[in-house]
């Protein structure tokens, strides 16, 4: 079975029929059925412009356009196969839409989850209304922001059914949850030292900031690298 170095090298060399068949074992062997499902599609489509071709039904530049548009999108097919043809290849990964979804309600989450935290100690006298508020405005930029720009990807690549679909491994998605899931636990515990006393609200705020400044860089990078990559 070739790999996709190979698939990619037919293609170069203008082996279109080649590259459709063993694209097609490499998506089966994975198990990847959106994969597959586009790859008959493209084999029927090449399938019937070459017996057009063959037959004069079709002039040879509409083939060559043909052939042309078929190339791109079978490259871009072949991006889309896992790194190995198996089925745990395939699982390790996550549709880069899906992800996108799961790291926006789980950014939004967790930031209301310290929101709360901080509200509730407000209320129960843990804080005074001005310390509330410092921790409130540490809190709200960033999260308006970053918000705003997953959103407007998000609403940009709903409107284009016809983008490619890329992919997120399993590990990344999984490093997000334990880097929202660590950002919670220390806000929490930074709130829960100042309310206990053993922390001033001068360190305890300074540390909050921190933390806040720190999750703000890390969300300029998956904002840039993920949500306003180029199509």
């Amino acid at each position: 079975m070739r790999n996709k170095k190979e698939l990619r090298d037919l293609l170069a060399d203008g082996q279109l029929g080649d590259a459709v068949s063993g694209a097609l074992e490499y998506a089966e062997a994975a198990g990847d059925a959106d994969t597959l499902n586009g790859l008959i599609a493209l084999q029927s489509d090449f399938s019937k412009h070459r017996d057009g071709w063959h037959s004069g039904q079709i002039s040879f530049e509409e083939f060559a356009r043909a052939q042309a548009r078929i190339t791109s999108a079978l490259l871009g097919r072949i991006q889309e196969l896992p790194d190995a043809p198996t089925p745990v290849a395939a699982r390790s990964r996550i549709r880069e839409d899906r992800f996108k979804w799961r790291f926006f309600y789980l950014f939004i989450v967790f930031k209301l989850l310290v929101f709360a935290w901080v509200f509730f100690n407000w209320r129960t006298k843990g804080f005074e209304i001005a310390q509330a508020f410092v921790l409130f405005n540490a809190l709200l930029p960033g999260m308006v922001i970053s918000t705003a720009l997953m959103f407007r990807s998000l609403f940009r690549a709903s409107m284009e059914s016809d983008a490619p679909r890329r992919y997120v491994a399993r590990r990344f998605s999984t490093f997000t949850w334990l880097m929202f899931g660590a950002y919670l636990l220390v806000q929490c515990f930074l709130v829960v030292q100042k309310v206990n006393g053993n922390m001033s609200f001068e360190v305890a705020s300074v540390a909050f900031i921190s933390v806040e400044s720190a999750l703000s860089l890390f969300m300029g990078e998956i904002v840039e690298g993920v949500f306003k990559k180029e199509k």
